[in-house]
């Protein structure tokens, strides 16, 4: 569990508000499809299938939680709309424009409003960081950063606050941070280029039940305060259910059923969604420690 948060008010960046947006998708992936080789039996090598024809849709400001058992294909989805992966085929439009196979160079105007965040944050930052470094790096690869040392730490410092860590860690090693304040860290981390969409890959698995209510409601206020996109990857229905809007569920590398959140949970009609729920033996217990942390 986490210790007690600092008390301190709320740092408000300025995001970038993009006209027309309101009432139209930010994100909009069309028959999305990705194979990997593998190699086989007696040296043969096969294709398979991680993602096959996936379709979905996220409005501004809402939340899609994609969650399946492992290997069914939803971080696969993850890392192609983050453009770590190239899909095989398909569309991704970001903003109406079509990012699925862009060059490296054309893609460097959307890396700033597409951030992931990874579910294990000390591997997706350097271990020998401090706060600051890690939060202001993403800043030095964009050439975002300005020559004055004290102007990056007073936006550190700013990001820290949003975050719910207090300033003053900023020069302590990421390493001194607890599992849950390494995740607040990432946040900070990806909010620092003003993002429109996040996609969380599995963000909250590994933490405690307190924890993990702890980063959902961060995560609900960031989304309130910046009209934040989430796509929300993650095995737990339960954990789900409290922030997403809509859920998919995904299997063998197919979405097999989707719909608003609590017709999901309430009455899902895939075997696959079924199989989740079963297995969510702390279903109950989690959604009350979830809800009940935000009163």
């Amino acid at each position: 569990m986490e210790s007690n948060l600092p008390n301190s008010p709320t740092y408000s960046p300025t995001y970038s508000s993009v006209s027309g947006l309101r009432d139209r998708s930010l994100l909009r992936v069309i028959s999305l499809s990705k194979k990997y080789v593998r190699g086989g039996l007696w040296g043969k090598r096969v294709q398979v299938g991680a993602v096959i024809s996936a379709d979905f849709e996220i409005p501004r400001g809402q939340t899609l939680a994609l969650v399946g058992e492992s290997g069914s294909g939803k971080s696969t989805v993850a890392r192609c709309v983050a453009r770590i992966e190239r899909p095989d085929a398909g569309q991704i439009l970001m903003q109406g424009k079509d990012i699925a196979r862009l060059s490296s160079r054309a893609l460097l105007p959307f890396r700033n409003r597409i951030q992931m965040v990874f579910q294990d944050a000390v591997t997706s930052m350097n271990p020998r960081f401090s706060a600051l470094e890690a939060i202001e790096e993403p800043l030095q690869i964009q050439r975002k950063t300005s020559s004055n040392r004290q102007e990056h730490r007073d936006l550190v410092r700013g990001l820290m606050i949003e975050v719910g860590l207090s300033p003053d860690w900023m020069d302590r090693p990421i390493s001194n941070f607890s599992g849950g304040q390494r995740q607040r860290l990432a946040l900070a981390r990806a909010l620092a280029l003003r993002p429109l969409l996040l996609v969380l890959d599995e963000a909250l698995t590994g933490l405690d039940v307190s924890t993990q209510a702890q980063i959902a409601n961060l995560l609900l206020d960031l989304q309130a305060a910046h009209q934040l996109t989430y796509l929300l990857i993650s095995h737990d229905l339960a954990l789900v259910a409290r922030l997403a809007n809509v859920i998919g569920v995904m299997a063998g590398g197919r979405i097999v059923e989707v719909g608003p959140a609590e017709e999901i949970i309430s009455n899902p009609m895939h075997t696959a969604t079924k199989k989740l729920l079963a297995s969510a033996k702390t279903t109950a217990a989690k959604l009350t420690a979830i809800t009940g942390a935000r009163s």
